[in-house]
């Protein structure tokens, strides 16, 4: 019993980080630039924290591309021009769509190994 718990668990983290790197692929191959200063991207940011909005974790449009030196500044200095800049650019409709989801409850069946199978479908789709 226990084998076969730690073998679906296995499943489950291996799922999640193949998603993970499906999102930071997807991301940085739509967003090559930061999206705050004009350099290279090289980090796939969460506008809406993953830990905290789950049901965005994986959304494109909660996708940001960011250099190493802005996303330096908005997660260990709280920059909040960072932010702010985003909104400004994408605007404001795309904020409050993003906003919307992000108060939704979660889904039946949430971070589930279906759930975790599904979302890799999803975004190999849009690679």
């Amino acid at each position: 019993m226990i084998s076969k718990l730690t073998n679906m668990k296995n499943k489950k983290q291996k799922l999640r980080s193949d998603c993970d790197q499906q999102w930071f692929r997807i991301i940085m191959s739509k967003h090559p630039n930061c999206e705050v200063c004009g350099s290279t991207a090289v980090q796939a940011h969460h506008f809406f924290p993953k830990g905290l909005y789950g049901s965005l974790r994986y959304s494109i449009h909660n996708g940001i591309g960011l250099c190493m030196k802005c996303h330096f500044f908005h997660h260990h200095r709280g920059d909040p021009t960072i932010h702010q800049n985003i909104i400004t650019k994408r605007g404001k409709n795309w904020y409050s769509k993003l906003q919307q989801i992000a108060c939704q409850p979660p889904k039946s069946g949430y971070l589930t190994v279906g759930y975790y199978e599904d979302k890799l479908k999803e975004l190999t789709k849009q690679l």
